[in-house]
């Protein structure tokens, strides 16, 4: 007689739909999705909150993780500089590669924001060529990002945390809980907005979204 394997139930993680980045982006492009024309909408889905299970959450944790001690003059220097470490490697994880392969299975193709300059403008103009039925918004606010927080972010992944051409020190300016809430809040929302632009893309013929007044 065969014998049913024993499970173990565990919790996964403390975070849940009260934060609100879950909310918006487990819950909420799931519903949006649900009216689009989409074939692929659950391998969306998936693509959407593995993104929020494997990247955003850590990332979350390391950011509460440091709201505790970073205020704390005697808080280990190494528990500081770790939690925001491995935030910043699971936020560009998301935001880069995630966002990028959920992108991708709606059919679109934005490697080039990650790309040089002189690619990255080219890209806009070819993306919207090929794409007129994608809001220029989204372009518009790829721009907007690469001058404000993404290349910053970038910079500190790749070339400190993965290649370490940049030492600790030339970057300790970075180590600052106001700088870690605000990278979080910045790439949350850059995911959910790149995605609803792509989703309001493919909406039945007629219908358009409209953002809280």
């Amino acid at each position: 007689m065969n014998k049913q394997p024993a499970f173990t139930f565990r919790p996964f993680a403390d975070v849940g739909t009260t934060e609100p980045f879950v909310a918006r982006l487990a819950l909420g492009l799931a519903e949006l999705l649900d009216g689009t024309l989409y074939q692929n909408k659950e391998e969306i889905k998936e693509s959407i909150l593995r993104s929020c299970l494997e990247c955003l959450i850590p990332a979350f944790v390391s950011l509460r993780e440091l709201r505790k001690i970073a205020d704390k003059p005697d808080a280990p220097l190494l528990n500081k500089t770790k939690h925001f470490d491995d935030m910043c490697k699971s936020l560009w994880s998301v935001y880069k590669d995630r966002m990028q392969g959920s992108a991708k299975l709606m059919g679109y193709g934005i490697g080039f924001a990650f790309d040089t300059d002189s690619k990255f403008e080219q890209g806009c103009v070819d993306f919207l060529q090929a794409h007129p039925e994608v809001s220029p918004i989204l372009t518009a606010e790829l721009k907007n990002r690469r001058a404000t927080w993404q290349k910053e972010l970038s910079r500190f992944r790749n070339e400190h945390l993965e290649h370490q051409t940049i030492k600790r020190e030339d970057v300790a300016a970075f180590y600052s809980l106001q700088r870690a809430e605000l990278l979080f809040h910045s790439v949350c929302l850059a995911i959910e907005e790149t995605l609803v632009i792509l989703i309001a893309a493919k909406l039945p013929s007629g219908v358009i979204l409209r953002g809280d007044s």
